[in-house]
């Protein structure tokens, strides 16, 4: 493993997980995001234009002198824009890491199109994995990367590299990237939770607004709670329709171990 693997999987793998297989040195490798039972610890947010690229800086100051946590890695890519990274030191619920994704959008991206913007995990099952930069991108000659934040507003034209990054640079900018610690975490999405609801009347805002609503706003439903063992309880709250999309997924992937896979 060189150096460069070592700190992506010190930042981003889930406890125990082993680096992906690749064929070629423009293989893009993708890592699952979520565990069996449900738990995150790589949370990307990625927003597709490169003029929302303000937007983004003040929500990578924010994250620092705001919430006072550590600063994120960010990466360009072809297919998805700029993308914001965070490193958690212990896994999360899922629940838990969108509505952190959620809020940080309610406070500093409002002026971004909801259409424009890619939670990762998110509820479709292709948002559950992700592709580890640099990696050359579907049908191209460009290249996604990690970038130096500083220099973020040299790719709005063009978010993405023409050439491989050199692979020493790239782990030299994530060598210095700390997790957020599990305190700081709960501490963080405190606050974003606290947050008021932003009013506007913008199409681009109210369309986000319903989008944070269904993240961040947890959906109850009346199962009972007479219930011998965990397997038959995550059984019925898969199967209930007053249960979330996002419960009943959560309840099927922590089921996954106990089924047969053909």
């Amino acid at each position: 493993m060189n150096k460069l693997e070592s700190e992506l999987q010190r930042l981003y793998f889930l406890p125990g997980q082993v680096w992906p297989n690749s064929k070629s040195d423009t293989d893009k490798p993708l890592i699952n995001l979520i565990t069996a039972t449900g738990l995150v610890r790589c949370l990307v947010i990625s927003v597709e234009q490169g003029c929302d690229w303000g937007q983004l800086a003040a929500l990578y100051q924010g994250i620092q002198e705001d919430l006072d946590l550590p600063a994120p890695a960010i990466s360009i890519s072809f297919e998805d824009g700029y993308q914001i990274w965070f490193s958690l030191a212990e896994p999360v619920g899922l629940q838990s890491a969108q509505d952190f994704m959620a809020g940080l959008c309610q406070k500093y991206l409002t002026e971004t199109k909801v259409t424009k913007l890619k939670f990762r995990p998110g509820i479709e099952d292709k948002l559950g994995f992700l592709s580890l930069p640099p990696a050359k991108q579907v049908e191209s000659e460009r290249w996604s990367a990690f970038i130096d934040p500083t220099m973020g507003s040299m790719f709005i034209e063009e978010t993405w590299l023409e050439m491989p990054p050199n692979p020493n640079q790239q782990a030299s900018m994530l060598s210095g990237l700390k997790s957020i610690s599990a305190e700081a975490f709960e501490r963080g999405l405190h606050i974003l939770q606290s947050l008021p609801a932003a009013a506007s009347s913008s199409p681009a805002q109210t369309d986000q607004s319903v989008q944070l609503q269904s993240c961040a706003t947890p959906t109850t439903f009346n199962i009972g709670g007479d219930f011998s063992n965990p397997y038959n309880f995550l059984l019925t709250v898969m199967n209930d329709p007053s249960a979330s999309a996002e419960q009943r997924m959560q309840a099927a992937i922590a089921l996954l171990p106990f089924f047969d896979k053909d």
